[in-house]
């Protein structure tokens, strides 16, 4: 074989393979890493997780759900799972058929020694308790059977791909895990302090609030909020804004106050919500419907109204 750059780092690879021994085994390394993160995505979406931004506040009493939902009401690592799933999957397929184990590594997908190995491979997290209720993913099977028994991971076919997608895979995956919470607007700190010239005014520092927090502490002069006030405040302070169907569905759920852009376009077609103005093109609002294309307007106090009834 004649010698070529390696495709990952550009190292001269003698022999001829896409990649070099040291990305390699730095590829095999990343493949025993693959049970500890599966275990860190399943604790993350069993909210079981430790993530955030070491902000000082207090958590509220209400009980939160047992998983983890992200703002579409799905599983937030469940995609990076069934993609880092996929891909590992394939390769470990593929790599099987190239060696001509096929049969083997069906058998071993099956067997209780390679279940034992990913239990060992789970960073600490090892049970033996658990060994006999909790079973492995098939991407842990599957990324320590490519790791310890496909053979030279160089020599299996289109090895440049295998490692850019499995290391975005794995990339990907680490993301969802290290992801730091989202933060909701409250207002304005309404604390008196000192100001730069001796006199005494409005802190004015923004307040974002992480989600099940019961208070938060000001960034900037210390004071403590309540964040129910703070919400209510904000409700108070926008009730006779204007809004699109769309607008308000963000805003209300932003607020704690969600109410489905479904719910008010029935409330609309009942007669229960009317529009108060329409938008026109250059974003002032009009009390007449000028063009077709002109989006509807409604009080936030109206919609308000109608959740609580």
């Amino acid at each position: 074989m004649s010698a070529i750059d390696c495709h990952n780092c550009g190292r001269v690879v003698a022999d001829g393979y896409e990649l070099c021994t040291l990305c390699a085994d730095a590829l095999h390394r990343e493949l025993l890493t693959v049970p500890g993160l599966v275990a860190d995505l399943t604790v993350t979406r069993a909210r079981l997780d430790r993530m955030s931004r070491g902000r000082v506040g207090g958590k509220s009493s209400e009980t939160a759900l047992p998983v983890r939902l992200d703002r579409f009401d799905g599983l937030p690592t469940q995609r990076s799972l069934n993609h880092l799933t996929l891909i590992v999957g394939t390769w470990a397929r593929l790599a099987a058929d190239h060696t001509g184990q096929a049969d083997d590594l069906d058998a071993a997908l099956d067997s209780r020694g390679l279940r034992q190995l990913v239990h060992n491979r789970r960073d600490g997290r090892f049970d033996r308790a658990a060994l006999a209720t909790e079973g492995a993913y098939d991407v842990e099977l599957a990324a320590l059977w490519l790791a310890c028994c496909g053979g030279d991971l160089r020599a299996v076919p289109d090895a440049r791909a295998m490692h850019d997608e499995i290391a975005d895979a794995l990339a990907s995956a680490r993301r969802v895990v290290d992801r730091r919470p989202e933060l909701a607007y409250r207002g304005q700190c309404s604390a008196i302090v000192a100001q730069p010239d001796s006199t005494r005014g409005l802190c004015g520092a923004d307040l974002y609030v992480e989600d099940g927090d019961g208070y938060l502490t000001c960034h900037l002069c210390g004071a403590s909020h309540d964040v129910r006030t703070l919400t209510r405040d904000a409700l108070g302070a926008i009730e006779n804004r204007l809004f699109t169907i769309a607008e308000l569905e963000r805003v209300l759920r932003e607020l704690g106050e969600p109410v489905p852009a479904g719910t008010m376009r029935s409330w609309l077609s009942r007669g229960q919500l009317r529009p108060r103005a329409w938008r026109q093109v250059d974003g002032s609002e009009s009390e007449f419907w000028v063009r077709r294309s002109d989006p509807p307007l409604f009080r936030l106090s109206d919609v308000r109204g109608l959740r609580a009834g």
